[in-house]
C-alpha cells in the first residue's frame, strides 16, 4: 500500500484516490469537514463524497442518532475526462488540498479549502491548462442525492443498509435546500461561480480552450443550518483563510529539530485536531473520528476529555473552555441517564450524541465503561489548573453530581470494610466486565475528592462526611511487596494469550469477543494510562512495576495505546522504547497502522496521545498548584523542541535542547 510522502509543511501522494487517501487528505474548520474525494470520480454509492456539519445529527432508529452526511455540493467536473491517477498535496500551513491530474492533452489542478475565516464557506479553485485549442465543459451543479450508512458499534459487523435522512425541498440554480424528515431541520447550500474573477451562471460552463493558456474557474459554497445567515464573502477568501491559518499556527505549531518526515507528521497530527474543533461553539464537541468520517455515529467519547483537551488547554484555552462547556450543558441528560440506571447523581454516556444521550447499543460497553464520568471530572479540574479558568458554579454542580453517582454505583462489602465496583470496564476493554478495576476506582475516588475540595458549598455536612468515608474506603488493589497496582481482581486468573498477534491486525478481527475477554491480554493502556494522568502521585518504582507487568501483555489494538505507552516510557527514561511507541503513534493514520483509517477516518485519540507523548512525555511539561514545570527527556531523533503555550492567561515560549531548557514569557496576544 502506498503512503504519503511527508515534508515539513506538506504531505503528498501520487496514484489513485482511495478511501485511505480520502481520510488523510481530509480538511475542515471545526464546523465543516470534507473528505479528500476526487471531484472527477462520480458517486457510486449515495454515501460517497462525504461532507459533515458539526452538531447535525438525526435519528436513524428510536433513541439512536447518526451524524448526518451532507450531499456532494462540491461538484466541479470537467466533462468527458476520467483520470485514474492524481498528485495530491495537502499544504498544512495554508490548509489547502490540491489535486492535480493530466489526461488527453489537459492538465487540471483543483485547490480545495474549508475556510477558517468564514465557518460556513467551502471554496474550490480549478485551473485548466489545455495543450490544444477546442472547447471544454465544466459541470458545477450540486448533487442532492445522499444517504447515511450507519456503522454498527460492533467492529465485526458490516452494515449494508442505508438510511435517507435528508430530502430536497428547493433546488434552484444557485441554492439547494434539504430538510431532515424527523426533526425538520433545514440545511441550505448557496453557490456562486466565477470565471477569471467574473461571476457566471448555469450548471454547465462552456470554456474556449487555447493551447498553453490557463483558465481559472472558482466555486464558492455557503453551508447554512437552521436559518443561519452567511456572512458576506471576502473579495479574496483564499487570503483570508491563509491569514487565519497563520494566526492559528502561531499558537499551535511545534518546531522540532528532527528529520523532515517527523516534523511534517507532527504538524499533520496538529492540523487534523484543529480541523475538527469549532473553537467558538460550546454546543458541539469532537467525535472519535472528528469530521473525517461517520464512524461511531459521530459521537463524543472520553477521547476528547482525556486525549484532546490537553492540547487545547495549552494552545487554545478558549477552545478548551468550550469543550468543557459542552459537557456542562449536558449535565441534565447525565442526571437522567443515572436515574434510568436506578442511580443517583449524574452519569455521563460512553457514546455521547449531540443531545447528550447515550448512543452505545452494547451492554458490556455502554453500561460498564463507567470511568467516562470520572474522566470528565478530571478534565474539568485540569482545565482550571492549566488555563486558570475559574471553578464556576456549573463546574461545582458537575463535580457534586458525579460524586453522588459514584457513591450510588459502588457496593459496600461489610466483611472487607470496603466499597467495591462490580461489572465495570476500564480503558482496557478486552478483559470482560471486571471487579474493582483499579483505573476506574482510582478515578472515582479522585472525582469525589474534587467534589469535596471544590463543591463543598453544595453538599450538606452529613453528605460530605459520607463522601469522605466513601473515598477513604474505595478498594484500590495494590501489592506493596511488588510496589504494583493490580488491574482488577480477575485479570491474573485469566488464561494467557497463545501465540503472537500479527502486526497491524487487531485481534478482534480474528478472535470472537467472548473468547477474547477470557485471555490475559490488554487491548490498550489501562494502568499505564492511570500513571500518566497523575505523574506526581506515583513513584518511579510504582510506574516501573506497572510498565514491567502490563506493557508485555498489551496488544495495542487501539489507536490511543501507542502514545500513552510512549508517554510513560519517556517519564521513566526508557528512551528507546519511548521513541518506538512515539513513532508508531505519530504515524498511526499516516501509515494506516490498524488498516482501518480509510473505512473509519482519522483517529482523534491517537492525535492527542501523540501530542501528550511529545509535550508531557519527552518535554516533561506539567502544571500543578499554579506552577509550570519542564523536565525534558529527548531522544536522539529529536535534537530540540520549541513551542508556545498558554498558562493562566500568560503566553510562554518553551525551548529544550538536550537537557537545556528555557521558558520565556511572550506577548500573549489573543488566543481562541
Amino acid at each position: 500500500m502506498a503512503f504519503p510522502v511527508i515534508h515539513s509543511w506538506q504531505i503528498e501522494m501520487s496514484g489513485p484516490i482511495t478511501d485511505y487517501s480520502e481520510s488523510v487528505f481530509a480538511v475542515g474548520n471545526g464546523r465543516l469537514g470534507v473528505r479528500g474525494f476526487s471531484l472527477q470520480q462520480p458517486k457510486s454509492k449515495p454515501y460517497d463524497h462525504a461532507l459533515f456539519r458539526a452538531g447535525f445529527f438525526e435519528p436513524v432508529k428510536p433513541g439512536i442518532t447518526d451524524m448526518v452526511q451532507l450531499p456532494d455540493v462540491l461538484g466541479m467536473v470537467v466533462e468527458g475526462y476520467r483520470p485514474a491517477d492524481y498528485l495530491q498535496s495537502l499544504n498544512l500551513r495554508t490548509g489547502v488540498l490540491t489535486q492535480r491530474w493530466h489526461q488527453e492533452g489537459l492538465s487540471v489542478s483543483v485547490d480545495r479549502m474549508v475556510s477558517l475565516a468564514d465557518p460556513s464557506l467551502i471554496c474550490l479553485r480549478m485551473t485548466l491548462l489545455p495543450d490544444q485549442e477546442g472547447t471544454l465543459t465544466v459541470s458545477v451543479g450540486m448533487n442532492e442525492e445522499v444517504a447515511n450508512l450507519p456503522v454498527h458499534d460492533d467492529q465485526m459487523t458490516e452494515e449494508t443498509e442505508t438510511v435517507r435522512l435528508l430530502f430536497p425541498v428547493r433546488h434552484t440554480e444557485n441554492e439547494l435546500v434539504l430538510r431532515a424528515k424527523s426533526s425538520g431541520r433545514e440545511i441550505r447550500f448557496i453557490r456562486s461561480v466565477f470565471l477569471e474573477g467574473r461571476q457566471v451562471s448555469g450548471d454547465r460552463i462552456l470554456l474556449r480552450a487555447e493551447a498553453g493558456k490557463s483558465i481559472v474557474l472558482e466555486k464558492r459554497l455557503h453551508v447554512l443550518l437552521d436559518g443561519e445567515a452567511g456572512k458576506e464573502t471576502d473579495s479574496d477568501p483564499w487570503s483570508a483563510h491563509q491569514a487565519a491559518w497563520d494566526r492559528l499556527w502561531a499558537d499551535c505549531d511545534i518546531e522540532i529539530d528532527a528529520e523532515e518526515e517527523i516534523q511534517g507528521a507532527l504538524r499533520w497530527n496538529i492540523f487534523q485536531m484543529l480541523c475538527s474543533n469549532a473553537p467558538q461553539d460550546p454546543s458541539v464537541s469532537i467525535g472519535a473520528r472528528g469530521l473525517t468520517h461517520g464512524r461511531y455515529k459521530g459521537n463524543t467519547f472520553w477521547d476528547t476529555d482525556i486525549f484532546l483537551l490537553p492540547f487545547f488547554c495549552w494552545h487554545r484555552p478558549k477552545a478548551a473552555e468550550n469543550l468543557i462547556r459542552y459537557r456542562l450543558r449536558h449535565l441534565p441528560e447525565a442526571r437522567a441517564l443515572a436515574a434510568s440506571q436506578n442511580l443517583s447523581g449524574a452519569r455521563y454516556p460512553w457514546m455521547c450524541a449531540a443531545d447528550g444521550r447515550e448512543q452505545c447499543e452494547s451492554w458490556d460497553i455502554g453500561l460498564c465503561e463507567t470511568h467516562i464520568t470520572a474522566d470528565i471530572a478530571y478534565a474539568v479540574h485540569r482545565l482550571t489548573e492549566i488555563t486558570g479558568a475559574p471553578m464556576t458554579g456549573e463546574m461545582k454542580h458537575l463535580l457534586a453530581e458525579t460524586a453522588r453517582y459514584w457513591r450510588s454505583r459502588f457496593t459496600w462489602e461489610e466483611d472487607r470494610q470496603q466499597f467495591s465496583g462490580f461489572f465495570v470496564k476500564g480503558p482496557d476493554e478486552y478483559c470482560g466486565a471486571a471487579v474493582n478495576n483499579t483505573y476506574t476506582n482510582y478515578m472515582a475516588r479522585h472525582n469525589v475528592e474534587l467534589a469535596l475540595q471544590y463543591a463543598g458549598d453544595l453538599l450538606e455536612d452529613l453528605e460530605k462526611r459520607d463522601l469522605r468515608f466513601f473515598a477513604d474506603h474505595i478498594a484500590i488493589l495494590y501489592d506493596p511487596a511488588r510496589h504494583l497496582y493490580l488491574q482488577d481482581e480477575l485479570f491474573d486468573r485469566l488464561e494467557p494469550l497463545p501465540g503472537r498477534k500479527a502486526a497491524g491486525e487487531p485481534l478482534y478481527r480474528s478472535v470472537c469477543f467472548d473468547r477474547m475477554q477470557r485471555y490475559r491480554a490488554l487491548k490498550q493502556a489501562d494502568l499505564v494510562q492511570l500513571m500518566v494522568l497523575f505523574p506526581d502521585r506515583f513513584s518511579d518504582e510504582e510506574k516501573r512495576a506497572v510498565w514491567k507487568k502490563y506493557e508485555p501483555l498489551t496488544v495495542h489494538d487501539s489507536s490511543l495505546s501507542f502514545g500513552v505507552h510512549a508517554h510513560l516510557a519517556f517519564q521513566l527514561g526508557l528512551i528507546k522504547e519511548g521513541w518506538d511507541y512515539f513513532f508508531r503513534s505519530l504515524m498511526f493514520d499516516l501509515r494506516d497502522m490498524l488498516h482501518n483509517t480509510g473505512r473509519e477516518g482519522v483517529h482523534m485519540a491517537s492525535l492527542g496521545a501523540t501530542w501528550q507523548a511529545l509535550v508531557y512525555g519527552m518535554l516533561g511539561l506539567w502544571a500543578a498548584d499554579g506552577k509550570l514545570s519542564v523536565h525534558p527527556c529527548l531522544p536522539q531523533e529529536i535534537r530540540s523542541v520549541s513551542l508556545p503555550v498558554y498558562m493562566k492567561g500568560l503566553r510562554y515560549r518553551i525551548t529544550a535542547a538536550g537537557e537545556q531548557v528555557t521558558v520565556r514569557e511572550e506577548d500573549a496576544g489573543v488566543s481562541a
